[in-house]
């Protein structure tokens, strides 16, 4: 039996992240340390609207190269780690920002979903033994980062959370 490794969430934190109509945003992403992959084990997002008619939100998952933009605190702010398994605390080897005013580039989508903004929520668990394994990696390669977007085509708020394993 192995036991999992430990986990923490990162979030979009009390408040509500505001989409502007028609305009990508990464609300969270991870950058992979150069010792640990991270491994991601869920991700939600959940969005304010209400205007049942309102046309869906595209919610994407991607892999970025950490080429430009993906400083945690630059064009972001830099996100706050809470462990949420495994004992003694520990200090996670990966970094990351949430709420990003400048895009991160050379984002690869690898999963999309249409999400209804009207109160919609998205939760996915990754499988056990079937999780999406960042590259632990100095150079620029795409997975060295987990990225979580949204894409409205109207004015809506969004609240979102990763949650990794090292």
């Amino acid at each position: 039996m192995s036991q999992p490794g430990t986990a923490w969430t990162v979030s979009t934190g009390t408040s509500a992240t505001a989409l502007a109509a028609g305009t990508g945003k990464t609300l969270i992403y991870i950058n992979a340390g150069s010792t640990d992959q991270p491994i991601l084990v869920e991700f939600g997002i959940s969005f304010d609207g209400i205007t049942s008619s309102a046309v869906p939100v595209l919610v994407e998952l991607c892999f970025g190269t950490k080429a430009s933009n993906s400083t945690p605190g630059t064009g972001s702010t830099t996100a706050t780690f809470l462990q949420v398994r495994g004992w003694p605390a520990q200090t996670p080897a990966s970094a990351g920002a949430v709420n990003c005013s400048s895009e991160p580039t050379v984002l690869t989508p690898v999963k999309q979903w249409l999400v209804t903004p009207n109160a919609g929520l998205l939760v996915i668990q990754a499988p056990l033994g079937r999780e999406t394994t960042g590259v632990a990696s100095g150079t620029a390669l795409s997975g060295n980062q987990y990225a979580l977007r949204a894409t409205a085509p109207a004015i809506v708020n969004a609240r979102a959370y990763i949650e990794i394993e090292e």
